[in-house]
């Protein structure tokens, strides 16, 4: 069985994504910045992440933490850190990811939606030294509620991010598609989410 994996030419052709959006998401990548990628089951999360790798230049190393090899290797340049379910403690698990991804020294980081380790743990770590894109399941229009209960973190590591984009998936059509993209900003000692297109 082939598996497609998607350009941004798709997204444009399918309408998931227009010209506008592409270029922020692009020039956001190429600034290294930290991006969430958030949406209701189906919404395309994977789908959006395979076309932003493409935007990525091919000499930048990309770390992709995946859980029992769902992400697939389709570039020279992604390096797969592979995760499951083990004897190991979570923590434990964690830490072995943590040194790999030291090892290897990537460009960017990317997570696609696992509970094989801990993001928290993760970014307290890295996400200083490393660029993230991160993938997070939402329930709700309640954004930051949301993301912070999913990937577990607190508002301070939240507001290390710069990026939120969130998909839309309508079940009547099946189709998936930008719905916002969001800067995150810092309103006291709380974020909030400043829609930019």
């Amino acid at each position: 069985m082939t598996v497609y994996i998607f350009t941004p030419e798709d997204l444009l052709r399918y309408g998931s994504i227009n010209e506008e959006q592409l270029e922020l998401l692009k020039k956001t990548l190429l600034e290294k910045d930290d991006i969430l990628i958030v949406g209701r089951n189906r919404s395309g999360k994977t789908k959006l992440v395979e076309a932003l790798v493409h935007l990525i230049p091919e000499e930048w190393k990309v770390a992709v933490v995946t859980a029992y090899n769902e992400f697939k290797p389709f570039k020279g340049n992604i390096h797969i850190i592979n995760t499951e379910f083990n004897s190991e403690s979570l923590e434990r698990r964690t830490e072995e990811v943590i040194e790999q991804i030291k090892r290897l020294n990537p460009d960017y980081v990317i997570i696609d939606t696992l509970h094989t380790v801990s993001i928290p743990q993760l970014l307290k770590k890295l996400i200083d030294e490393y660029p993230f894109i991160i993938t997070s399941l939402v329930l709700s229009n309640d954004l930051i509620s949301e993301i912070k209960h999913w990937l577990k973190i607190d508002e301070d590591t939240l507001g290390k991010f710069e990026i939120v984009v969130k998909l839309a998936f309508d079940f009547r059509t099946h189709s998936r598609s930008v719905d916002a993209i969001y800067r995150i900003a810092e309103e006291g000692e709380k974020v909030k989410l400043e829609k930019i297109l």
